[in-house]
């Protein structure tokens, strides 16, 4: 496997595109999962950097092949030609220096701008933060961390249901009735 040094790229400038999955054959290609809409937007954008594990350093791409398959992509990365090299990637991050992505329309939102926002309702209950954003085939939702519960709020990413997102300002506002029993 050919290494490139890892660069000082703070993790912070970093936005995270897509992930590599299992390997895919012999030769080292792995199924390349993209986190854009639409999917082959991933290759929009460049550089591309990886972070093989959590806290580890973003290592950049020096070389990547891809192509369709079925409904996505396989992407052979930074010449690995050995499936157990490439098994070794499986769950690592793709990331792309933020300067590099547009910025988003009016009243759209990259989702990594939302985690860790406040959420309240509309009247003025902190119901908690933005743990996550989950893609369900009909709309998005919001799993909300809320202190001392015990599962995470879900609610839908409707105008029905999210009445004003500031980004900047990490702030949402829902139209949610808190039941904390």
């Amino acid at each position: 496997m050919r290494q490139t040094s890892p660069q000082n790229v703070p993790a912070s400038s970093i936005v995270v595109v897509g992930k590599l999955g299992r390997p895919y054959g012999v030769r080292g290609w792995q199924v390349l999962h993209s986190f854009t809409e639409p999917a082959d937007n991933l290759f929009a954008y460049s550089p591309w950097y990886i972070q093989s594990s959590p806290n580890a350093s973003w290592t950049p791409v020096a070389s990547c092949d891809s192509k369709p398959h079925k409904e996505a992509y396989v992407a052979q990365i930074n010449g690995i030609d050995d499936r157990d090299e490439a098994q070794l990637l499986t769950g690592a991050l793709i990331g792309v220096a933020r300067d590099s992505i547009p910025d988003p329309e009016q009243d759209e939102y990259f989702w990594h701008d939302l985690i860790g926002s406040e959420v309240t309702n509309q009247q003025g209950d902190v119901l908690g933060q933005v743990a996550e954003l989950m893609e369900t085939g009909a709309h998005a939702i919001l799993s909300i961390k809320a202190k001392g519960a015990k599962r995470d709020l879900l609610v839908p990413f409707t105008e029905e249901y999210v009445l004003s997102v500031d980004a900047k300002q990490k702030q949402l506002v829902v139209n949610w009735q808190a039941d904390w029993s």
